[in-house]
């Protein structure tokens, strides 16, 4: 079988080419965080007068949207996915104690820059009863 001529000069550059290509791909595809929120809020629905609200256990609940070119914010139908697939989990009407986070990401190319924000609520899920409480 024919195999390429190899030198022991060839052997440690053909080392440092790869060395220093997979340093290239790294420092190229590495993203990092452009912006970060943090909030709170006591609950993530309204919940109606006269409601039995009872807690039920810990919920968490992602969102992700992808851009290329320009950032990504948090719309409302980012946040109502969030919401769902953390209620999702445990059956709840709703999330009491929520604290809710987002950081927005991205990847620097050559050309052109891909962003990607994650949404992510974390709280405890409850159930909602509505009209079984007696008024006084």
């Amino acid at each position: 079988t024919w195999r390429w001529p190899v030198s022991k000069m060839s052997k440690g550059s053909n080392k440092r080419t790869r060395i220093g290509i997979a340093l290239l791909v790294l420092l190229t595809l590495s993203g990092c965080v452009i912006a970060s929120t943090a909030d709170l809020s006591p609950q993530s629905h309204f919940d109606f007068p006269n409601s039995n609200v009872t807690p039920i256990g810990p919920a968490k609940g992602e969102a992700t949207n992808f851009r290329i070119f320009v950032p990504s914010n948090v719309d409302a139908d980012m946040e109502e996915t969030a919401y769902q697939r953390a209620l999702q989990q445990t059956g709840g009407d709703m999330l009491i104690d929520v604290y809710k986070t987002s950081a927005t990401r991205m990847i620097n190319l050559v050309y052109f820059n891909i962003y990607w924000t994650t949404l992510t609520v974390e709280g405890t899920a409850a159930k909602m009863e509505i009209g079984k409480q007696k008024l006084k």
